[in-house]
């Protein structure tokens, strides 16, 4: 099993996708180290009674928290593929025909979810302390204070590495809809444990581990002024003046309860990797089995000259019309109808619903859509490259049948969008323009599911100033031109690596 497990997690690490990951885990670590001297600030607390981010003991914390609020956004998309993987090399078939434990099987694909999270927690950590020595040179602090925020975040990922195999699972296949049902489901849970963090059944299935986090502040606050924090933001424009009391972290307060629950959340999260150990298989062999069509008799008849296919006889309404079908028809009905309900929802609500819940909503949804664009399948690329300029043809017509689908996706807004029509416009195209170019370059949607999740849920927590829908923003505009052009550069880098490895 252990032996299983490397490879799983050694597979998934030659990939290019794991590595850019990985850098970007690091570069947000790094521009998540609180300051108090920028327009945005990553962490406030109380700060009519504290001087913000006065001592490194800050950071850490800071880098848990920050690490628990989007490990459920970014850690299910990073292990959700451990199956998927197996799929696509054929080692499903193989796994079919022998006899060795399915448990074992299950239980390696967990471990490596596992290897996964932790690897992104192990450089978050390296990162904060590389921040720490910058900020705060000659300061210093205990190792157990330093360590602890990010200890409590364990149980978490390992619940987090079973849920996402239990969801690969119980399909077959993945479904179209998984990802966006998930996404919901999601922010559910979330709104449930920020309201009642103190609930038995949220603190068993914490997916966060903030909790815990939040108690370090907590005890800390009470050492320091005798008094819990009064408030807690993060990602906030606080502009006004700071108090004058230090806060200074004490550290996790291990207690024996905390204890348990973490080892009764660890307990959980083994029974679910069991159970999705159990289904996997099974799933397998209840997919409903197509017969393949049979060959029609056939005249033998004389072989003909070779000729290639002529570059003037092609066609863009014809490739536009294929490219649309592609896109839309390999979808299930269920999924076309349940986007074209919530697109038809969007036009009646008012206003101030249309902003706050009909956007995300609509841009959920349309999740499973985006993530593929970009990721054409296998049995394409046999039979592109023979035909003159069909890759960079049927790359284009993609785009424009993307863009086109993301314009009418944001009809309801730009109707009534007024001076902020051109910026709607540009937001719609971006994400239509940024999808392709990652999934051009990685093969997969995953990274672009995980950016736009993270987006909505900053979005749908009220930080402001990111979509205008009432003025003209200059600032919002250049940053979604810059969008484009990046989804544009990345397609381009994608297209001119595949062409120098089919040269090669």
């Amino acid at each position: 099993m252990l032996t299983m497990m490397v490879t799983s997690f050694k597979e998934r690490a030659r990939r290019s996708s794991f590595w850019l990951l990985m850098g970007a885990v690091v570069v947000l670590a790094v521009l998540a180290t609180p300051r108090f001297d920028t327009a945005m600030k990553v962490m406030v607390l109380a700060p009519k009674i504290y001087r913000q981010v006065d001592n490194p003991t800050w950071l850490p914390v800071c880098a848990a928290s920050i690490f628990g609020t989007f490990l459920p956004l970014f850690g299910f998309g990073v292990v959700a593929n451990a199956l998927q993987t197996d799929r696509e090399q054929g080692v499903w078939p193989w796994v079919e025909t022998t006899h060795f434990a399915r448990l074992r099987y299950g239980f390696a694909h967990f471990g490596a979810n596992c290897l996964i999270l932790l690897t992104m927690l192990l450089l978050t950590i390296l990162a904060t302390g590389a921040m720490m020595v910058l900020r705060f040179p000659g300061q210093g602090m205990p190792a157990a204070t330093f360590i602890s925020p990010f200890l409590v975040l364990i149980p978490s990922i390992i619940l987090l590495a079973s849920l996402a195999l239990l969801g690969e699972s119980v399909t077959a296949k993945r479904h179209n809809g998984l990802i966006a049902i998930y996404m919901f489901s999601l922010f559910y849970v979330f709104a449930l444990q920020l309201t009642d963090p103190t609930n038995f059944w949220n603190l068993l299935l914490n997916l966060s581990g903030n909790n815990y986090v939040q108690d370090v502040i907590d005890q800390s606050s009470i050492q320091a002024t005798g008094h819990p924090i009064t408030s807690m933001q993060l990602l906030s424009n606080y502009r006004g003046p700071q108090g004058t009391h230090t806060l200074v972290m004490t550290g996790v307060h291990w207690t024996r309860g905390m204890l348990l629950m973490m080892l009764g959340e660890i307990m959980v999260a083994l029974a679910i990797a069991g159970v999705a150990a159990l289904l996997m298989h099974r799933a397998r062999r209840w997919r409903k089995v197509r017969q393949a069509p049979e060959q029609p008799a056939t005249i033998e008849t004389a072989a003909v000259h070779f000729s290639p296919v002529a570059a003037n006889c092609f066609s863009w309404p014809a490739l536009l019309r294929s490219e649309t079908g592609r896109q839309w028809r390999g979808r299930s009905r269920l999924y076309r109808l349940a986007l074209l309900a919530g697109w038809l929802v969007v036009w009646v609500m008012p206003d101030t619903a249309r902003h706050q819940a009909g956007l995300p909503l609509l841009w959920l949804l349309s999740l499973p859509w985006l993530s593929d664009l970009g990721t054409a399948p296998h049995d394409w690329l046999a039979w592109l490259p023979t035909m003159p300029h069909a890759s960079q043809r049927q790359k284009f017509a993609e785009l424009i049948v993307g863009a086109g689908t993301a314009v009418i996706l944001m009809l309801p807004f730009l109707v009534h969008g007024g001076a902020a029509v051109s910026q709607l416009l540009l937001f719609a195209l971006a994400n239509a323009f940024l999808a392709q170019g990652l999934a051009s370059l990685l093969n997969n949607g995953r990274l672009f599911t995980m950016l736009l999740a993270v987006f909505w849920f900053i979005y749908m927590n009220g930080v402001p100033g990111m979509i205008s829908f009432n003025r003209f923003s200059l600032a919002e505009s250049v940053v979604y031109s810059l969008i484009i052009v990046t989804g544009l550069g990345l397609t381009a880098v994608a297209g001119y690596r595949r062409r120098h490895s089919m040269a090669d």
